[in-house]
């Protein structure tokens, strides 16, 4: 995590990624070459489209939002800014948007207007 401006710490939702700087749109937060295959989902997983589950262990920790401000390109292997991200500011992406179903469905607190409740 040396070469990608981004800084774990405990917050409300436990440990969670922030931005030390600011992103546009588009631009990219993190790259997930590395990652591991596992063959259940968990909450630490996000779903292949072509099945099993992958492990990244700095994309773990991104925490959910309804109204995120990053998407997870699978293909590319890559979170990117989808709306300008501020320095300080939670890295986030829709949950529901890599998932069929959760593992652990939770009450999310990202308390936007579009803020849907449960995510299941």
């Amino acid at each position: 995590m040396s070469t990608t401006p981004l800084l774990l710490k405990r917050d409300a939702t436990g440990e969670a990624l922030y931005s030390t700087r600011a992103y546009w749109p588009e631009d990219l937060v993190l790259r997930f070459d590395r990652l591991t295959w596992r063959p259940m989902r968990d909450r630490y997983t996000v779903q292949h489209p072509a099945g099993g589950h992958i492990f990244h262990p700095i994309l773990a920790k991104v925490s959910h939002a309804c109204e995120p401000n990053c998407r997870v390109s699978l293909r590319e292997r890559a979170l990117f800014a989808v709306r300008p991200i501020l320095p300080g500011e939670a890295i986030t992406f829709d949950y529901q948007t890599t998932e069929s179903r959760l593992s652990h469905p939770f009450q999310c607190v990202c308390r936007s207007p579009r803020c849907r409740g449960w995510i299941a």
